[in-house]
């Protein structure tokens, strides 16, 4: 893609899936055409190339970003929404989930786990800019390197107690191969695998590479086509790398080489985080459907933890130790044997269910007038019931933010400091003959854009988030 589209992209904050609504059929039936080999796409990577979510006040917005991955540039279309007059005050983003009940406290982040956030350079002194991955311990972050949009080139860690980053690998395409991107990475133990794709053509083909961890040359494991090229997540073991696909099922290739191999046992499996995996989808936005989650199971050991759901509980997502989910109009945590269990009242939908090992992340509900701190989004510690606000929202109800694109779920959340976002909206259709009336929000679009930042991001990292238990 080009600098200009680039650009175009990092100035643009759109709204995201859940709160906007969404494309005309038009829009949305090229969207699929075009990304049939990107159905993995997560919303926790839609905005620029620091991989930001953009949520909007209003439920609204009139540029949607499609998160994706393959270079190609944003996909952006115009989208008729319902807005106030100008001059009155903006919508809620989102109603009150229990009227009447009050709000969780919610204090910045930096207040709540002040020895977690950090401030990291956007970039790399060469320019490539940064897209956080994970945490790899409490001061250390795994970053990948852009040349440009999501064309990952270099895997650096970032030490934030020195402030310094060290290049950890290349990431190398294979040879002959055009339109070549990484999609998943994640770090194990003793390596850091990734897996790419050509997602811009219609091959059904992926390949894995792993990186000592501890530093060093990338090289290529082996490659794999038709329905094994379905990479939904990745791990990797101290002696090969394993995948789960879209359709569900778990495979290794090992890392000395040979075929492709499906573990055995695992039909209708998806991977978490090695070595567990779950009975549902873990794939582009978890926890999105009603679908519950029956097991996790331990592909090492065997060992199954069937998870426990209350009554009329949707999208109920665990892991090994927590549960979130939502039961009626609100949601919930609880401990896989269903000890613990809380009603998180006057708090919006889990939008990422984990975090790292135990963290929620929830949307914020914001009600016309407030002057207090209103976050974009909370990060919910079930064993000390904090929330810690992601970042802030402008003046317009408008704000960004970003997880970690790691296959696991990611340890880290990120947002830019030093941007603003800044909602225009504007009148489409013609006004009638003289005389007429018309709603006063008929025909009225808006659009989010972001101005300035782009110079440090500023994480959070769960890893040092000082556990109590």
């Amino acid at each position: 893609m080009d600098g200009r589209s680039e650009a175009e992209l990092v100035r643009v904050l759109a709204g995201a899936a859940e709160v906007a609504p969404g494309p005309g059929p038009d829009l949305l039936g090229a969207v699929l055409r075009r990304r049939e080999r990107r159905r993995r796409r997560r919303a926790r990577s839609a905005l620029a190339a620091a991989g930001m979510v953009a949520v909007i006040g209003g439920g609204t917005a009139a540029v949607e970003v499609f998160s994706h991955r393959g270079g190609e540039g944003p996909v952006l279309g115009d989208v008729p929404v319902t807005a106030s007059p100008e001059g009155t005050e903006s919508p809620t983003r989102e109603a009150e989930p229990f009227p009447g009940t009050p709000r969780p406290e919610v204090r910045p982040a930096a207040e709540v786990w002040p020895e977690a956030v950090s401030v990291i350079p956007a970039k790399a002194a060469d320019g490539w800019r940064y897209r956080p991955v994970t945490a790899l311990s409490a001061t250390e972050l795994l970053l990948t390197a852009e040349s440009s949009f999501e064309k990952a080139g270099r895997l650096e860690v970032y030490d934030t107690a020195a402030g310094r980053s060290t290049v950890l690998a290349e990431m190398p395409g294979p040879a002959g191969v055009r339109g070549y991107y990484v999609q998943e990475v994640e770090p194990g133990a003793e390596y850091v695998a990734w897996s790419g794709e050509t997602p811009n053509n219609r091959d059904r083909w992926a390949d894995f590479w792993v990186a000592p961890r501890s530093g060093g040359t990338a090289r290529r494991v082996g490659e794999v086509t038709g329905d094994l090229a379905e990479v939904e997540r990745i791990g990797v073991t101290a002696d090969a790398v394993v995948w789960s696909v879209k359709s569900g099922g778990v495979h290794r290739l090992p890392l000395a080489g040979g075929a492709p191999e499906r573990i055995e046992g695992t039909d209708g499996l998806h991977l978490l985080s090695w070595p567990w995996a779950v009975d549902a989808e873990t794939g582009a936005e978890p926890g999105g459907g009603d679908r519950n989650q029956t097991r996790t199971v331990n592909l090492e050991t065997g060992e199954v933890i069937e998870a426990p759901r209350p009554e009329g509980a949707r999208g109920l997502r665990c892991g090994p130790v927590w549960c979130f989910g939502r039961l009626g109009e609100g949601s919930f945590v609880q401990r896989t044997d269903g000890s613990d269990h809380q009603v998180l009242q006057g708090i919006g939908d889990p939008g990422w269910p984990f975090l790292g090992d135990r963290f929620g992340f929830f949307r914020v509900p914001v009600n016309p007038g407030e002057a207090e701190y209103v976050p974009v989004a909370a990060v919910h510690d079930p064993v000390t019931g904090a929330f810690a606000g992601i970042s802030a929202m402008s003046r317009d109800r408008a704000g960004g933010f970003g997880t970690g694109t790691s296959s696991s779920p990611p340890s880290i959340v990120y947002w830019d400091e030093g941007s603003e976002s800044v909602r225009t909206c504007r009148t489409d259709r013609p006004e009638g003959p003289a005389g007429a009336s018309a709603h006063p929000e008929a025909g009225v679009s808006c659009s989010t854009t972001q101005k300035g930042g782009g110079k440090t991001l500023t994480v959070l990292n769960l890893l040092a988030v000082p556990k109590t238990e």
